[in-house]
């Protein structure tokens, strides 16, 4: 089991939030579904919702992974996490295509990634799918990393 400190899931979900609302208000024109779902101020809340769940579970998937792995190297941690999250956003995508029948309409004359059939979207879309998990890895480590260093840099009984 991974354990975290309390402020870690905190903050995972918020940035999660963070970086859903982000890419699916600044796609929002290419979301247009052939189910109904809600919207809030032009958005829809499918996109928000999925990404935000993705993201959170994503992160504690993939770092229980590296450590199972046992990669310490920043950059195999990285290929790791970008491997994880490949696979994952596959079988996301070919499991709410073609078993839940959720098809984005908005963005249905596209070609789909070969073998799956499924991720039918423009090319920058597609590369943006595969990039927002490995992103989102990538800041939760450096706040991590930079509050880290902010505390045992203002910390009053450092030797200097």
């Amino acid at each position: 089991m991974l354990t975290a400190h309390p402020y870690r899931y905190l903050l995972v979900a918020i940035l999660s939030l963070v970086v859903a609302v982000s890419w699916t208000y600044a796609t929002k024109h290419m979301y247009d579904y052939n189910l109904p779902f809600a919207s809030m101020f032009g958005v829809s809340v499918f996109p928000v919702v999925a990404w935000a769940l993705a993201l959170v579970a994503g992160y504690f998937i993939v770092e229980s992974i590296v450590k199972h792995v046992g990669a310490k190297h920043p950059l195999v941690q990285f290929i790791v996490v970008v491997g994880a999250y490949a696979v994952a956003v596959v079988i996301a995508e070919t499991v709410g295509y073609h078993l839940l029948g959720i098809h984005n309409i908005g963005t249905s004359q596209y070609v789909g990634l070969p073998l799956c059939d499924c991720l039918h979207a423009p090319i920058w879309m597609q590369i943006g799918y595969f990039s927002l998990g490995p992103l989102h890895w990538l800041l939760v480590k450096m706040i991590i990393v930079t509050s880290n260093l902010w505390y045992f840099l203002t910390r009053s009984d450092r030797i200097v």
